[in-house]
């Protein structure tokens, strides 16, 4: 038998096996059965969802398994370090799945992260500081920003939430706090995480002269509708940096870029990894 037919015949045979037994997926934590059932969860509605064991709570049950398989299953934030404590920033933190995967990976992490949509920091707050109840985290309801000041925020119920882009279309408006994100990346800095829905724009480019002090960084770069597009711009501002990058699509907002299609949200959505060699 063919050497690749075989291997395809047993891992196939495997997962057959595993969907039949209804067990934890041994990376994602999710049985077949949860993940059907947080799929058909009705959208938008607070929830429980159970993985790895134990209780999360969430705002989106689709949402909640799109964010477990992308973090826990394909390790999008999946980082080394030659420290046991690493100190991490988390830019648009949502529910706290990512908080979850970095003490996974480094239990004595220190993180800081930020969530400034009232609804999902409270979700956030639950997650992290009472269902787990980790050490060396502080959780901050701000949004990060350019300056100290308050923003006017599109709230969106899942992941989607912004101070730029209006995502859901629900005109759902709320005042938040925003932070000078500069304040804190002023010491060495291991991992920054910012997925901010559209705010990266501005914000990459103030925060440029403490690049220096960031490791590795992971930036979910989104392409602003009827804005000149900047991708070269901060390409160009990571390589100045010293950083190396890798660049991922994160969503197909495009199908055929010639035809003038016109996208209903960002004209490009990417994961953009950087790091240093």
């Amino acid at each position: 038998m063919n050497v690749f037919k075989k291997i395809y015949r047993l891992n196939k045979k495997a997962y057959t096996e595993y969907k039949n037994r209804d067990v934890p997926h041994p990376k994602t934590g999710i049985s077949e059965s949860e993940r059907k059932r947080l799929l058909k969860y009705p959208p938008f509605m607070e929830g429980e969802g159970h993985f790895f064991g134990q209780r999360f709570r969430f705002s989106h049950g689709p949402s909640f398994v799109h964010s477990v398989d992308e973090l826990f299953d394909e390790e999008v934030y999946k980082f080394e370090s030659d420290k046991e404590n690493p100190y991490i920033v988390d830019c648009g933190a949502n529910i706290g799945l990512s908080i979850l995967y970095f003490k996974k990976r480094f239990p004595k992490s220190k993180i800081l992260a930020f969530e400034p949509d009232d609804q999902i920091f409270d979700i956030l707050k639950k997650n992290i500081l009472v269902y787990n109840n980790f050490s060396d985290v502080v959780l901050k309801k701000e949004a990060v920003w350019i300056e100290d000041t308050e923003l006017s925020f599109f709230s969106e119920g899942a992941l989607a939430g912004s101070s730029v882009v209006d995502f859901g279309n629900n005109n759902n408006v709320i005042k938040v706090q925003a932070v000078d994100l500069k304040k804190h990346l002023q010491k060495p800095v291991d991992f920054l995480k910012i997925d901010i829905e559209g705010a990266e724009n501005k914000v990459i480019f103030d925060i440029a002269v403490h690049l220096d002090n960031v490791k590795n960084l992971f930036l979910e770069y989104h392409g602003l509708l009827n804005e000149p597009q900047n991708l070269g711009e901060i390409l160009n501002l990571l390589k100045q940096k010293g950083f190396e990058y890798y660049i991922r699509v994160a969503d197909d907002t495009l199908k055929f870029p010639f035809c003038n299609e016109s996208p209903s949200t960002f004209n490009q959505q990417l994961n953009i990894f950087c790091y240093r060699k």
